[in-house]
C-alpha cells in the first residue's frame, strides 16, 4: 500500500492534468509527499484489496455521497475530501433548485469545495447547505497557465501545425463545441434527462438545431473562403459524429479532441464557442471569443454568466467576424469577478494550496465516525462481504485453486464467468487509460516546464 499527503485525483485529462500538475507543483515545494492518478487507472480498478493510502483525497466533481465512492472505492483509504468541482458556473434552473443535484446531497454536503468566486460560494452555502468553513475561494486555477508568468508554456503555433498536419499560411479558427448528449445514444440521452429534468429535454433539442446550423454555417464559410481551418473540438469525453463526417469531406475542417482548450486557444486567431465556459479561457488570454448562438437557449437552461455576453444569431454576422470584423464580446472584468475570481497578484494555485495546506493541518476536516459509516454503508452487505473476501489472500488463492482444479460445474461456470467479465471490463479499460492515463511520465514532464518557467521568471 502507497501512502500520500495528497492524491490528486482527475476525470479527463485535457481538461484537468494541467491544473493538476501546477498544484503537485507547488504541494511537493512546501514538502508534501503527492500523487496524479486517473480516476480509472487500471491498475487500481483490476486491484482487490487497499492500493493506497491518503491523508487528502482530492477530487474533481462531488455530487453525492456515490461521487467520493466513484474515485476511491474499497481501493484508496482517505481521511479527509476536497472537491476541486471543475464545474462551477452552472444552469439559471440548477443555481435556483435546491434538490437538483448540483446543489449536493449526502456526504458532498461535508467535504470541502474549492469555489472559484463569491456566487458560487453563496450557493453551496445557501442552497446546499455546505458550512461557510468548508469553501473556499481561490479564483479559478484552470486560468493560471495564461498568466504571463507561464508564457512559453504552450506548445507553439508552428509545433501544433506540424503535429496536427495543419497549414501554416491559413487563418486557424477555433470552435469550442458545447453539445454533450446531442449525439448521444437514447439510452443515455434518456438517462440525462432523468437526472437533469424535463429542461434538459428542451434543451437538447434546441442544442441539436443549433449544431446543425452552425456545421452549416462552418460548410458555407468554408466554400466561400478557402484561406482558413476550422478546427471543431468536442466536448470532453463526447464523441461527434456529425463533425466527423463532415471532416472526411473538407481538409480544411478538422475534429480534435486532444490536448487541452487552452492549448488551442493560444495559437488559433480566433475562437468561436456555443455554450461553453472555456470561452471564459479564450477573454483571460486576451482574445476576442464570440459566442455562436443562432436560436434562444431557454432561459433555465442557460448559464448565467454566458446570458450577459452579445451573441451571434446570423451566418453574415459569423462570416464577417471570420472573415476579421470585431463583435464585442460584451463582458468586463466587474461581470466575471463574482464567477472568476480575478486577482492579478496572486495565482489560483497558490491560493488552492494554501486551502489544501489548511485542510491537510486541522483535523476538523476528517470525516467523522458518523460520516465514515455513511460511507461504509454505500456498500451492501454483500459487498462488504465479498470485499473482506478478497482481502485475505490465503482464502482467495484457495479459491483460485478451486476454480481452475475442481470440475464441479458451478466452480466451472464461475469461471467461465470470471474469464468473459475480464476480457470484457480489463479491455475496456485498458482502452480508456491508453487515452486518459498515457505513459505515466506526461505529468512529470509538465511539472518540469512548470519548474523551468517559474526559475527563469525569478
Amino acid at each position: 500500500m502507497q501512502e500520500y499527503d495528497f492524491l490528486l485525483m482527475y476525470e479527463h485529462k485535457v481538461r484537468e492534468l494541467d491544473n493538476l500538475c501546477l498544484l503537485k507543483y507547488e504541494l511537493d515545494k512546501r514538502g508534501y509527499k503527492t500523487k496524479i492518478l486517473y480516476e480509472n487507472d487500471y491498475e487500481l480498478i483490476k486491484s482487490r484489496t487497499v492500493v493506497y493510502k491518503t491523508k487528502v483525497l482530492v477530487v474533481g466533481y462531488c455530487y453525492t455521497s456515490s461521487s467520493i465512492k466513484d474515485y476511491a472505492s474499497y481501493r484508496i483509504k482517505f481521511d479527509k475530501v476536497v472537491n476541486l468541482q471543475w464545474e462551477q458556473v452552472i444552469t439559471n434552473e440548477q443555481e435556483k433548485d435546491s434538490n437538483s443535484f448540483r446543489n449536493l446531497s449526502g456526504l458532498a454536503k461535508e467535504i470541502v469545495h474549492i469555489s472559484w468566486g463569491e456566487r458560487n460560494r453563496r450557493r453551496l452555502i445557501e442552497k446546499a447547505g455546505v458550512t461557510p468553513d468548508h469553501v473556499k475561494v481561490t479564483g479559478n486555477i484552470t486560468m493560471d497557465l495564461l498568466r504571463p508568468e507561464f508564457k512559453g508554456f504552450y506548445l507553439s503555433r508552428d509545433e501544433i501545425c506540424e503535429r496536427y498536419e495543419l497549414p501554416t499560411d491559413k487563418k486557424i479558427c477555433l470552435f469550442i463545441a458545447g453539445f454533450k448528449y446531442v449525439e448521444a445514444s437514447e439510452e443515455a440521452r434518456r438517462a440525462t434527462i432523468a437526472r437533469f429534468g424535463e429542461g434538459r429535454r428542451r434543451y437538447l433539442e434546441v442544442a441539436e438545431r443549433e449544431q446543425l446550423t452552425i456545421l452549416g454555417w462552418f460548410r458555407q464559410f468554408l466554400e466561400e473562403h478557402k484561406d482558413c481551418v476550422i478546427v471543431y473540438r468536442p466536448h470532453p469525453g463526447d464523441g461527434s459524429p456529425r463533425a466527423e463526417k463532415m471532416a472526411e469531406n473538407d481538409k480544411n475542417f478538422r475534429v480534435i479532441s486532444e490536448l487541452s482548450v487552452k492549448q488551442w486557444i493560444v495559437i488559433s486567431d480566433l475562437v468561436y464557442a456555443w455554450n461553453s465556459t472555456a470561452i471564459l479561457e479564450a477573454y483571460f488570454a486576451g482574445k476576442n471569443p464570440m459566442h455562436l448562438c443562432p436560436y434562444p437557449i431557454p432561459e433555465d437552461q442557460s448559464h448565467p454568466l454566458l446570458m450577459k455576453m452579445n451573441r451571434i444569431t446570423d451566418y453574415d454576422t459569423f462570416s464577417r467576424s471570420a472573415s476579421g470584423q470585431q463583435v464585442d464580446l460584451g463582458l468586463t472584468k466587474e461581470i466575471v469577478n463574482p464567477f472568476y475570481l480575478v486577482d492579478d497578484g496572486k495565482a489560483s494555485y497558490v491560493k488552492v494550496a494554501d486551502a489544501f495546506e489548511e485542510v491537510y493541518r486541522d483535523d476538523a476536516y476528517a470525516l467523522n465516525r458518523r460520516q465514515q459509516r455513511a460511507y461504509k454503508r454505500l456498500y451492501s452487505l454483500r459487498e462488504r462481504v465479498v470485499i473482506a473476501f478478497m482481502g485475505n489472500s490465503f482464502l482467495y488463492r484457495i479459491y483460485g485453486w478451486l476454480l481452475r482444479h475442481v470440475p464441479l460445474p458451478f466452480l466451472q461456470r464461475r469461471r467461465q464467468w470470471l474469464e468473459e467479465y475480464q476480457d470484457k471490463e480489463f479491455d475496456r479499460w485498458k482502452k480508456m487509460n491508453a487515452i486518459e492515463a498515457g505513459d505515466g511520465g506526461e505529468a512529470e514532464k509538465i511539472i518540469c516546464k512548470i519548474g523551468a518557467l517559474l526559475q527563469e521568471g525569478r
